[in-house]
């Protein structure tokens, strides 16, 4: 239906989230009531038919069966408009669908645009996509919605909606269960097999920069693989990604990929995840089906909340001792598999590949690989990559023989440009046979500063109703209380990369509940929300140091307060845990305090509670970053070989080397989550041997960040308490 319609209109604000991860909060979702669904017909036989086969490796998973669709404003959907904008809305059905998604072309969005995306209930809002959001992509495939329905939105300013600005070339009905078995949204994704064990289940912490490179590959709205951030020799700010060419075969894939980062349990055998970093569409650089593998470079560099990291590679002919691999399996959330012995030299046992092209792992000791781990990493005993899984016959019953491409004939297959990896990562020719890894916020991360009153060598406490009463003062209880903010005592202009909390308490009645998590302007009290986030309580475990970041980073100025706000679906009547945030001991004099409370009409200081009057200050720390722009003008110069750090790994102390003379040095070393573990400055320094104790750190992986004068050299440590 077509044209200007007089409808009921629901009104509603939001938490919008650029495919389901980021927010871009851009007016508001306009919600008519639909009766008239645009069907997409999918034959029930073939969706039954795709279920139950078993998919092999070598090809990528398979979730969902796309159809080709012609939709616009013209022929489909209908027509709303105001004195101020015209907005089309088209709703979606595919009858049985576990989940749907859309390919949005033509996309070619004017300023003051913006697009949503949501299912019915508007439990999940993907968007608003804007102009500057997408970085002037031409197709923009989406997250899928969950359910066999969804409503896309397109507001455009003035009255009319310019011709060929935007359409639908795509809808994909999932067939799978892209959200875990059978569709079900519950808290445990489980859809890999049974042995594969979750990344955040391994006690070696080699494993944790390594796995910042790997990403999980949305095909074309229809396929799951894996792929890994790899360096280049210029340590040049290039958001490569290698994979399987039978993954992205060409640059039509490419642009229709999303590619989401870390996506991990927040634990081990933990949930799923709702918020999922990704970036959407990329450019082929080289590609070559004789070796299996595509390099893509994405359309717009990661943030620094998304927290990436570029492996380091080796492409010496020297055979790893050990190796393993990190994936997504099936989809699901990243999977550790490994191999305590090393790989065998060969070939691939189907014709078509190169002589001698892969490494043959002959039994992982750990886990196993699945279709949807296609293109994933292998990684040596030093943590470079060493190659990308073309396939192979591992499973969780007999984990033998998985091939993968190596990375060194990649270097070498052809002399074409576009069929090999030379010119790629090693733009200026320096035949170099080993790089190193890369953090390209490192230098940012050793000079973020977190800031909040709460002590951070403090344990917290929280506070229990006693009965009748129940719940928790800093959290939903008898008071009906559920709203807290924490003032944070900011000067100045700055950014905040993520918050960072101190969970006392979580629990969950239904599947929906969930906390909210805010900044709010400041002032006396807390102001006009800056930006949120929500998850769910089921992601969420006591005792956890939380850390939220709202997609992007968030500019303030001057003091500001952040905080959370609780909501059950079911409001409990009794006493029993739910979630709750740890606070400091009582300070001494009302001035004091820090902490909020909002009795559901305004904002009152901690030291009015209604039941447990004190000043005290919230576990909730803001991680500020004072320079989140990659700018190679303003960074210091990276240093090349004039330093040399051991012992790495080291006990107790480790020795830096530094061959000329230095007038002024500070170094600073952070633990893998960004926070500063020891900083120090030094004077006049001569060529020589700079020791450093670090015998009160815990075993693990640290990261330093060396200033010596206008040089900055930056890198990775591992304590271990072996002799």
């Amino acid at each position: 239906m077509k044209g200007q319609l007089i409808i009921s209109i629901l009104f509603f604000l939001s938490s919008l989230i650029l495919q389901g991860q980021q927010e871009f909060p851009e007016g508001r979702a306009l919600f008519p009531s639909v009766d008239n669904w645009h069907e997409i017909s999918v034959d029930p036989l073939q969706a039954e038919a795709l279920r139950a086969i078993d998919q092999p490796k070598g090809q990528p998973w398979q979730f969902a069966i796309p159809v080709k669709v012609s939709l616009n404003p013209r022929n489909s959907g209908f027509i709303v408009r105001n004195d101020k904008e015209t907005v089309w809305i088209l709703p979606v059905s595919s009858k049985g669908a576990l989940s749907l998604n859309l390919i949005l072309s033509p996309f070619r969005l004017p300023e003051g645009a913006y697009i949503y995306i949501y299912d019915p209930d508007r439990e999940i809002v993907r968007g608003a996509f804007t102009r500057a959001s997408t970085a002037g992509t031409r197709s923009l495939p989406v997250m899928p919605v969950p359910g066999d329905r969804l409503v896309l939105e397109c507001h455009f300013p003035g009255s009319h909606i310019p011709e060929n600005s935007i359409g639908v070339s795509q809808v994909a009905h999932d067939f799978a269960g892209f959200f875990g078995p059978d569709g079900i949204k519950d808290f445990y994704y489980g859809r890999s097999d049974y042995c594969e064990v979750d990344f955040n289940c391994s006690a070696n912490q080699n494993y944790l920069m390594a796995s910042r490179s790997v990403v999980r590959l949305l095909v074309a709205g229809a396929e799951l693989c894996t792929g890994v951030l790899v360096n280049n020799t210029g340590n040049e700010y290039k958001a490569y990604v290698l994979t399987a060419n039978h993954c992205i075969e060409n640059d039509e894939h490419a642009e229709n990929t999303i590619f989401a980062f870390n996506y991990k349990s927040p634990w081990c055998d933990g949930p799923d995840v709702t918020n999922i970093h990704s970036l959407t569409g990329a450019v082929v650089r080289a590609e070559n089906s004789d070796i299996d593998f595509t390099l893509v470079e994405l359309n717009q560099f990661p943030s620094m909340v998304y927290r990436p990291y570029f492996s380091g590679w080796d492409i010496t002919s020297t055979p790893p001792t050990n190796t393993f691999s990190l994936h997504h399996p099936e989809g699901d959330v990243m999977k550790l598999s490994i191999d305590d012995n090393a790989p065998m030299s060969t070939s691939y046992p189907v014709s078509g590949f190169i002589t001698l092209g892969f490494w043959r792992v002959l039994r992982w000791e750990t886990g196993t690989t699945e279709p949807g781990s296609s293109g994933g990493p292998l990684f040596d005993q030093n943590g470079r990559l060493r190659g990308t899984l073309t396939g192979g016959g591992a499973t969780c019953s007999d984990p033998t023989n998985d091939y993968f491409a190596k990375l060194s004939r990649m270097f070498n297959v052809t002399t074409v440009v576009s069929s090999h990896l030379r010119p790629w990562l090693d733009p200026a020719g320096t035949d170099a046979t080993v790089a190193a890894g890369r953090d390209p916020y490192g230098y940012n991360l050793s000079r973020s500063d977190t800031l909040g009153v709460f002590p951070a060598s403090a344990s917290g406490t929280t506070d229990s109703y006693p009965s009748p009463g129940w719940g928790f003062s800093t959290g939903n209880n008898s008071d009906g209380l559920m709203r807290y903010a924490e003032y944070i005592p900011f000067t100045g202009t700055g950014e905040i990369a993520w918050l960072r909390l101190r969970v006392a308490a979580s629990s969950l009645l239904s599947a929906t509940d969930s906390v909210r998590f805010y900044i709010w302007s400041g002032g006396s009290q807390p102001g006009p929300v800056i930006a949120s986030r929500k998850l769910k309580l089921g992601e969420i475990r006591s005792g956890q140091v939380l850390e939220i970041d709202f997609g992007r980073n968030i500019k303030v100025t001057a003091p500001f307060y952040a905080g959370y706000s609780v909501y059950y679906r079911t409001p409990p009547d009794q006493p029993q845990p739910q979630f709750a945030v740890m606070h400091s001991s009582p300070w001494p004099t009302s001035t004091q305090n820090t902490a909020w409370f909002h009795d559901g009409s305004e904002w009152k200081p901690f030291n009015i509670h209604p039941s447990f009057p004190m000043s005290v200050s919230l576990a909730v720390n803001a991680v500020m970053v004072e320079n989140s722009v990659l700018n190679m003008t303003e960074e210091p110069k990276p240093g090349t070989d004039r330093l040399e750090v051991f012992p790495n790994p080291f006990i107790s102390s480790v020795c830096f080397r530094l061959e000329d003379s230095v007038s002024e040095s500070t170094l600073t070393i952070y633990d893998h989550l960004g926070r500063v573990v020891l900083s120090a400055e030094y004077k006049n320094i001569f060529p020589g041997i700079l020791p450093v104790e670090m015998d009160g750190l815990a075993s693990g992986v640290y990261h330093y960040g060396l200033r010596a004068d206008s040089v900055y050299y930056s890198g990775t440590l591992i304590k271990t308490d072996s002799k």
